[in-house]
């Protein structure tokens, strides 16, 4: 197996003792190629594994292209951020590990290209998708569009799958954080 997404744990062999939750998951997971599986949510207390477990799963699928989910990672950060900043970060994420899946570029996973590459990425590999987002963040940006540029961000995954026809397993860590750091003016003063 390969380790792309690095985990918080250390080193992969420190997970241990969580095979019946694997094998929940691989049941549920197993389902999304077919549009089988609903939304989950793992509620634990803190510092119990949910982060480790859910980059393990995000590695899992990684490392095997033939089950038919691309999974896509992102962690909210306890950091203050500006609402068309958390935009762009989280569609670089989101394209950075969709190229790294389909290249199989395993540095792609923790080091997010740039808008511009992204683009460079689309351009030469026909994918207009890729092109056009990107566009639209940029132009979006300039003209305080940061519903739209937010909007862009969030549906990627949904559009993507759509289009391509693939599936994509979101993995939103820490997503509590979203209300209380992601602010809607740049001097992080209103949320």
């Amino acid at each position: 197996m390969q380790y792309p997404l690095t985990e918080k744990i250390g080193h992969p062999e420190l997970l241990v003792g969580r095979e019946k939750e694997f094998r929940q998951f691989d049941k549920w997971l197993s389902l999304i190629p077919n549009r089988m599986s609903k939304s989950r949510v793992i509620l634990a207390r803190r510092k119990s594994g949910k982060t480790v477990f859910v980059q393990r799963i995000f590695n899992r699928l990684w490392s095997e292209p033939n089950r038919g989910v691309i999974p896509f990672y992102f962690d909210i950060a306890e950091n203050k951020a500006w609402y068309p900043d958390f935009a762009v970060d989280y569609y670089r994420t989101f394209a950075s590990q969709y190229i790294s899946f389909i290249q199989r570029d395993e540095q792609l996973v923790n080091q997010p290209l740039t808008l511009e590459e992204i683009r460079d990425y689309g351009l030469a590999n026909s994918n207009k998708r890729l092109v056009s987002d990107v566009n639209s963040l940029l132009k979006d940006k300039e003209m305080g569009l940061h519903d739209s540029m937010w909007k862009t961000a969030y549906s990627a995954p949904h559009r993507f799958a759509a289009l391509f026809e693939t599936r994509f397993l979101v993995i939103l860590d820490e997503f509590q954080n979203i209300t209380q750091y992601i602010y809607p003016d740049q001097q992080y003063q209103t949320r």
